[in-house]
Order: structure tokens, then C-alpha cells, then sequence
């Protein structure tokens, strides 16, 4: 026999609509009870609602990885009351440095992806020409990071470009450029074709200890670390300059192995006037680790020329395995 109805509704559609409504009045009353500050009837509904979403909170960050997952941060960081450094080109004491007067649209992609690779507290500084400023506005990531001094854009002098090599070591040999990036002392110095390997265990700041450091080039090519990417110590380079002058034969023809020579040379100087030299260049098995480019190595933080001188399969990693990130260099090249 069919029950009998309430307001046009059965009592069996009703049970479990009342059923629930009676949990959720259980539950509340007796969140209101455990966190009313007399112990028995809140003094007021806000008071409770706050002590209960209070309670939940204090349980959440009980959880350290639900509070890190949640929030974004550690709680190490909120104990210390730390937050994540910006880049400041004015302050900071490293920097990365590309020079690049040629349009493309491959290389803001490039210059991002060094930024996010490098960190947030790295300021970029691209030397352009003065006709070439305006296609670094174009681009709204960029202007981002323009706006919050991540990236700085600086004009060359007028008329100034680079049509061949030649003209990029007379210009990376006089010092305007190097006094110009004070007061930063360790110079990322990178170019279109270079890139960084994000699966990389290693950081810049890794290789801080040494004055110079690049891939390293094989001998039939010559001596040192190749600059087309390569840190620098700032304060080293303005000594060599101070000490040497690139226009006066005879000297290697590109700066990156010059500025090599010059340092061993004032390493030997100062171990015979001092004892010892301030000044450290790393052996090639540790260059290699920085970066490859004509000698191999499976897992390096950076690449130059990455398939200039070995397939992206041919590599001890295969690159799109080991650093996908290739494919954003460029592979034309500045005229010999």
C-alpha cells in the first residue's frame, strides 16, 4: 500500500534529502561546540566559522607537502620570511650577455628560454643596434621580463654591426662593453647558436671558481674554451685588456683564444713575481662538463654549434634525448 504523501511528495522520496540535511545540521553543531571559545555555544556564527577554517589550515600545513603543493611554497620560506630574488642589473653580481644585431624570430624564443634555465635572479642584457631596438618590443613574454628588469635592451653606437668574426673579436677586445655591464663579475656570455640543456644536474654557478671557461676546442682547431658561450670573469678580462692589446700582431684571430693565451700568460707572470696566481682556467675534461661543441661529452650543462660538428643523433647523448632544447639555437653562422 502506497504511503501517504506530503505536499505532493511521497515520504520514501523524502528519507534521504532528510537524512542528509540532518547529518550536515549534526556536523556543524558540533563544529560550532568544539571551537566556540567558551567551550560550549559560540559567542557568535563568524567567530566559529573562523576558528573551524583556522583549524583546517593549522592540519593542512601539518602536511608538508599538501602545504607545498597548495601554496607553492615551502615552509621553510614562510618560517624565513624569504622570497625568490629578481634579477637587478644594477646590484647584481652576475649577468648574462648576448650581442646580437641581426633580426630574427628565433632568437627572443632562445633568450626566454635562458632566462627560465638561468632563474629568476639573472639579469639578460642584449646589445643590439640602435636600428635593430625595435624588434625586441614585439614580443609580449619579452616585454615582461623587460618590465620587471629581467631583461635589459642596450643600443651599440650607431652604425655599429657585425658582418663577419673578425669584427665580433675587435669589438670583445676592448673594454667598453666589459666596463659597461659593472658591477656584475660573472659574465654568461652566449650566442644565437648556443643553448642550455635544462636536464642539466650542473648550474652556472657551478663553475664561478674558474676566470674562463668554454667548450673546449680541439686541437686541430686551436687552444682554449670557445666564447660563443663561455663565463668570464669581468674583473680578469678588463686585466688582460689593461695588460694587452689585441691589435698588435701577432695574436690567434678569434678573442676567445686570445684572452686565453693573455691569461696563461699572467698566470706564469704572477707565479714568478708572487709565488702564485689568483687567476684559474680549468683542464679540458672539466671545460667539457660546462660545454661541448667540437669535443663530446653525454651530459653537459651547455652546447655550442650543437649539430655543427656532430648529428643531434651522433652525440654520446642523443640530444633530443639529453637536450631538446638544441632545436632553438640557430644554425646559420656570421660570415668567416
Amino acid at each position: 500500500m502506497a504511503l501517504p504523501g506530503v505536499g505532493g511528495l511521497s515520504v520514501k522520496k523524502l528519507f534521504w534529502p532528510v537524512i542528509w540535511l540532518c547529518i550536515v545540521i549534526i556536523f556543524v553543531a558540533t563544529e560550532y561546540s568544539r571551537h566556540s571559545p567558551s567551550g560550549g555555544q559560540p559567542t557568535n556564527t563568524t567567530d566559529s566559522f573562523v576558528n573551524i577554517t583556522t583549524s583546517i589550515a593549522d592540519k593542512i600545513k601539518a602536511i608538508p607537502e599538501y602545504y607545498d603543493m597548495l601554496t607553492g611554497s615551502t615552509q621553510d620560506d614562510i618560517k624565513t620570511n624569504t622570497t625568490i630574488k629578481t634579477a637587478e642589473i644594477t646590484t647584481s653580481i652576475k649577468a648574462a650577455v648576448i650581442i646580437e644585431t641581426r633580426r630574427s624570430a628565433a632568437i627572443i624564443p632562445l633568450i626566454l628560454h635562458f632566462s627560465a634555465v638561468l632563474g629568476p635572479d639573472w639579469p639578460i642584457v642584449i646589445y643590439t643596434s640602435a636600428e635593430n631596438f625595435g624588434s625586441f618590443s614585439t614580443s609580449e613574454a619579452l616585454l615582461r621580463h623587460q618590465a620587471n628588469g629581467r631583461i635589459v635592451v642596450r643600443s651599440l653606437a650607431d652604425g655599429l654591426y657585425f658582418p663577419n668574426w673578425d669584427s665580433v673579436s675587435n669589438f670583445l677586445t676592448t673594454p667598453w662593453m666589459w666596463r659597461d655591464l659593472a658591477p656584475a663579475e660573472y659574465l654568461l656570455v652566449f650566442q644565437a647558436d648556443s643553448v642550455l640543456c635544462s636536464n642539466s644536474v650542473r648550474s652556472v654557478e657551478d663553475f664561478f671558481e674558474w676566470d674562463l671557461i668554454g667548450a673546449p676546442i680541439s686541437p686541430q682547431w686551436g687552444q682554449g674554451y670557445n666564447g660563443g658561450l663561455s663565463l668570464r670573469r669581468r674583473s680578469t678580462t678588463l686585466r688582460v685588456l689593461q695588460e694587452y692589446d689585441w691589435s698588435k700582431n701577432p695574436h690567434p684571430r678569434y678573442e676567445d683564444q686570445w684572452y686565453y693565451f693573455r691569461m696563461k700568460d699572467l698566470i706564469a707572470r704572477d707565479i714568478e713575481e708572487l709565488g702564485e696566481s689568483k687567476i684559474k682556467l680549468p683542464s679540458m675534461e672539466i671545460a667539457r662538463t660546462f660545454a661541448v661543441e667540437t669535443i663530446d661529452y653525454p651530459s653537459p650543462l651547455g652546447l655550442h654549434q650543437p649539430t655543427r660538428w656532430f648529428p643531434a643523433d651522433k652525440h654520446m647523448t642523443p640530444l633530443d634525448d639529453w637536450c631538446p632544447e638544441y632545436k632553438l639555437a640557430r644554425t646559420d653562422r656570421i660570415n668567416e
